[in-house]
């Protein structure tokens, strides 16, 4: 299933917590991709190819043809504009609202799979992540190696790249026995399944505390707030209005999928936070 952001965050984090709920005792395998240069990498033939087996009309795929066709670039510094250079593989450009859409055609085939509770998958833009469910991680081996095979096959026929530096693996259980660290080997690398993974801009561990990304969120929250009293003699207005478009964000950000799965609780500045013996 392609995404926008938000949502894609909240029915990856919700599926993940369905799925490792204590009372469901059930392990989550979940594997995440990035797609290398994601715009730039995409194959020309190939997207229309795709967006003619989804039906879309033939004078649109021309027209798409021709947008994509015989791109060129300059580069500008200090005044000085260099020689106009074709770009034979110049994929989709950046800053363009067709890009988008684009791009979702580009990639439907990787993601085109049913959320369920036996597994799912999400994407946006170049992420893409998929997961299945068992008793057990080991379990879960056969599904996780089957969505590698599958996203190896579509890099191959897209002409895309997986940065294989990116690509993680991780386990969600609500109990330490039913995880382990075996291996898995993707174009010949080895990749160890992690203890917590960044995975659409939220730290995900694997016991859905989401702890790191809570520490992580508070200290960029706290720093985007400290940058706010070099600002002097603001109005009341402008000084709520910079705080909700700088601070509020970056403590928010999937906040609404978190509340219900930690049981800390955030204690007021100021006050000591040491423990009464």
């Amino acid at each position: 299933m392609v995404m926008q952001g938000d949502p894609a965050v909240r029915t990856l984090c919700r599926s993940t917590q369905a799925a490792a709920l204590p009372a469901r005792n059930r392990v989550l395998s979940l594997i995440s991709f990035d797609v290398k240069g994601a715009y730039n990498g995409v194959c020309k033939e190939r997207l229309i190819q795709r967006m003619k087996a989804r039906g879309i009309p033939e004078v649109l795929l021309r027209w798409v043809e021709a947008f994509c066709s015989e791109r060129t670039a300059n580069i500008l510094i200090n005044g000085q504009l260099s020689e106009t250079q074709s770009l034979p593989q110049a994929g989709l450009p950046h800053g363009s609202p067709l890009s988008p859409i684009l791009f979702l055609f580009s990639n439907a085939d990787l993601v085109q799979r049913q959320i369920d509770s036996q597994g799912g998958a999400v994407a946006f833009v170049d992420d893409f992540t998929a997961w299945v469910t068992g008793p057990t991680a080991q379990s879960n081996r056969e599904g996780i190696e089957t969505i590698i095979n599958e996203a190896l096959n579509w890099e191959k026929r897209s002409r895309a790249t997986f940065e294989a530096d990116k690509t993680a693996i991780i386990h969600f259980a609500p109990k330490m026995r039913k995880l382990d660290h075996e291996p898995f080997t993707i174009k010949g690398q080895t990749v160890v399944p992690k203890d917590h993974v960044k995975i659409l801009g939220v730290l995900m561990d694997t016991r859905l505390k989401y702890k790191e990304h809570i520490a992580r969120a508070a200290c960029k929250g706290l720093e985007a707030a400290m940058e706010l009293r070099r600002l002097r003699g603001l109005s009341p207005a402008t000084a709520r209005q910079l705080f909700a478009s700088t601070v509020a964000p970056v403590v928010d950000y999937a906040s609404n999928v978190m509340s219900g799965c930690t049981r800390a609780r955030i204690k007021p500045w100021g006050r000591s936070t040491e423990s009464k013996e």
